[in-house]
């Protein structure tokens, strides 16, 4: 059984709204919230299944059980209307790891994903030999904005200060506590890929990239 939602039926038992932006945390907020919640309860977006839909806040179809919303889908003004209950909730990660996560998970993944065949599209070649050399073409010669300008897009129409929960995966656990406070929960905050959270290191010559990406720790900085 499912439901649509739309303005005029407004969903009032979706809880939260969960904002993931590609390589910023978003496995380990589905792994907390279905330890929460459990597994029917929470209902993902993306490519294929709603997420262009819930982006643009058209209608669409969900779960009777569906308690949390999450996938890769922008904020949209008729979210408020429709999921009027709703903790809306959105995961950051610094920009320059995420760009460098990003590129790292393409290259595994290559032509099966949009975003490495947009690459191969405007790079030239040569630069596509490595996971260096492909970061420091984006930000140095090629600033393709779906790499570049990531969170000044995804904050365009709603700004970030207008979620309720702005979670940084460098302070994960941090980030639970505050939604439990918020949504009267107990959580235990299940951590995915461990490895690239807290302790993930860039390495130096990357690192000194961060100047090109001034204008989306504009918009993050202040909650990582």
């Amino acid at each position: 059984m499912s439901a649509k939602n739309s303005i005029c039926q407004p969903q009032f038992n979706v809880s939260v709204l969960s904002h993931h932006i590609p390589k910023a945390a978003g496995s380990s907020p589905i792994a907390t919230s279905e330890q929460a919640f459990g597994t029917i309860n929470v209902y993902v977006f993306y490519a294929n299944i709603g997420a262009s839909a819930m982006s643009k806040g058209e209608q669409i179809w969900l779960p009777f059980k569906a308690t949390v919303l999450h996938g890769h889908f922008k904020p949209h003004i008729n979210h408020t209307r429709t999921f009027p209950n709703t903790i809306k909730a959105v995961w950051i990660r610094a920009p320059l790891e995420r760009i460098w996560l990003l590129v790292k998970h393409l290259l595994v993944l290559k032509d099966k994903h949009s975003r490495y065949v947009l690459m191969k599209k405007r790079l030239p070649e040569s630069s596509l030999k490595s996971q260096e050399s492909i970061v420091k073409e984006l930000l140095l010669n090629y600033l393709i904005e779906a790499f570049t300008r990531t969170y000044s897009r995804f904050f365009n129409t709603i700004p970030i200060g207008d979620f309720n929960l702005v979670g940084s995966k460098h302070k994960y656990e941090k980030g639970v506590e505050q939604l439990c406070d918020s949504a009267g929960l107990k959580l235990k905050a299940l951590q995915v890929n461990r490895r690239t959270s807290q302790t993930y290191q860039l390495p130096s010559n990357i690192k000194r990239l961060e100047l090109h990406l001034l204008h989306e720790y504009e918009i993050v900085g202040d909650f990582l």
